[in-house]
């Protein structure tokens, strides 16, 4: 990893896709659609950050796949079991091809590690039931939801590896840590990661809730973690700038970075962060 680089300063690890839609994008969605073009705004995006680490959020790519292949939906309905839907999407293989081909560009075409962030287990499973049966409702998921669902999750993101990705990020919602949500159902994934050598983390903007992630890096909320090597920083970092170098003592920051930053703010807060 490119923390074990670093020895006198810290790695930055940027969560950027809202601020790239509202400076890069005047506004508008990125570009999910074309994967040079999109790789092309997450380019620009590092000439103006020079992070080490980007995310690169997966639910923008789903919603506007499924928007153009609007036909895949017959596949996924007409179940009444809440994650079938979610393992037809998962698995099919233009889905998979797309997300292929989208990943690598921008793995490419970025000069800095890039790591999928993938939406919670729970906000999948019902994004896919209910777009596939309208009128459908959601029960209350169960600890085999999670767990069926990283299963499909595991499998999927094990066709990126010629991609180049260097990790996933899985994230944490309410519904998530109601189900039951614990390291052991996401280990799957966790597994698929390890075995490629990439990054395996939690997200969890949820920051009351509590969840033991372990070893495993917490992002936005890593105090439950027990991995001291990364410190996240809060969205008010980026509203006005520092005056000071920042103090801390961890291989990475983790930041995620607020749609309305001023560029010429964040650049400032950039470097004091590398200051230190």
């Amino acid at each position: 990893m490119l923390a074990e680089k670093y020895s006198n300063n810290s790695a930055i690890w940027f969560n950027a896709h809202a601020f790239a839609e509202h400076v890069l994008c005047g506004g508008k969605a990125l570009p999910w659609s074309s994967p040079t073009e999109f790789a092309e705004v997450y380019k620009k995006l590092q000439g103006m950050l020079d992070a080490d680490r980007l995310s690169v959020p997966l639910m923008g790519f789903l919603d506007d796949w499924i928007s153009r292949h609007p036909h895949v939906l017959q596949t996924m309905s007409g179940k009444s079991r809440v994650r079938f839907a979610i393992k037809r999407f998962l698995t099919n293989p233009q889905l998979r091809s797309d997300m292929s081909e989208w990943m690598t560009a921008c793995c490419a075409m970025v000069d800095a590690e890039i790591v999928l962030e993938i939406p919670s287990n729970a906000a999948l499973i019902s994004w896919a039931h209910v777009l596939a049966n309208p009128n459908a409702s959601v029960e209350p998921l169960t600890e085999l939801d999670i767990d069926s669902t990283s299963v499909y999750l595991a499998d999927t993101v094990r066709q990126l590896k010629p991609a180049g990705i260097a990790g996933v990020v899985t994230t944490l919602s309410d519904a998530d840590l109601a189900a039951g949500a614990s390291v052991d159902l996401y280990l799957p994934l966790a597994n698929v990661a390890a075995n490629y050598h990439w990054q395996f983390a939690f997200r969890k903007p949820v920051v009351a809730a509590k969840f033991a992630s372990h070893d495993y890096f917490c992002l936005g909320d890593d105090a439950c973690s027990s991995n001291s090597d990364l410190v996240s920083l809060p969205s008010d970092f980026w509203r006005s700038e520092l005056e000071t170098v920042v103090q801390h003592d961890t291989n990475w920051v983790y930041t995620e970075l607020p749609a309305f930053s001023e560029p010429d703010v964040v650049r400032a807060n950039i470097a004091l962060l590398r200051a230190r």
